[in-house]
């Protein structure tokens, strides 16, 4: 079989010319899109806050059934490498950056007793049982790429008022 080899003109030059260009900048994209490690756990697999390992059952300030976070303390979330990709939740109001960190994800925080109620899903999916943290504490919602619906790369937060990682 004989393969005829043409010239391929400026038509095929052009073309050749941008493909290459478009895979460059996609190449460029996805570099620039890369991220440091997030925190450990994601709201997609399970909605459990990566705030640390799962809290045991205990009666909330209200009563009703909740789950109590432990207090052990963490490093600080500044010195973490997600740490310019978290965006505050809780406590005042949100900011344009944060309202798009929450695309795809629901939050709820609420007051609750002497503490905060803090529960994350996956939005169409329902909210697991709330987990309590001291009033004071802040929630934070990590996400490398603002306003996307790859919700694997998405994780919350908490920390104390002076900034330390509640595990």
């Amino acid at each position: 079989m004989r393969v005829n080899v043409g010239r391929v003109g400026w038509r095929g030059l052009a073309l050749l010319t941008a493909t290459g260009v478009v895979g460059l900048i996609l190449g460029a994209h996805g570099w620039s899109a890369r991220h440091p490690a997030l925190p450990a756990g994601s709201l997609a697999g399970g909605a459990r806050p990566a705030a640390g390992p799962a809290p045991s059952a205990a009666p909330s300030a209200s009563g009703s059934a909740g789950h109590r976070a432990p207090r052990g303390h963490g490093p600080l979330l500044s010195s973490e490498p997600y740490a310019r990709l978290a965006y505050q939740v809780w406590p005042g109001s949100r900011t344009p950056a944060a309202r798009m960190a929450l695309t795809g994800l629901k939050i709820s925080v609420h007051r609750q007793g002497s503490g905060i109620s803090v529960t994350a899903a996956v939005i169409g999916q329902p909210f697991p049982a709330p987990r309590l943290y001291p009033l004071g504490e802040r929630v934070y919602v990590v996400e490398s790429a603002l306003g996307d619906y790859n919700l694997g790369d998405d994780g919350l937060v908490v920390t104390t008022a002076q900034g330390v990682i509640i595990r």
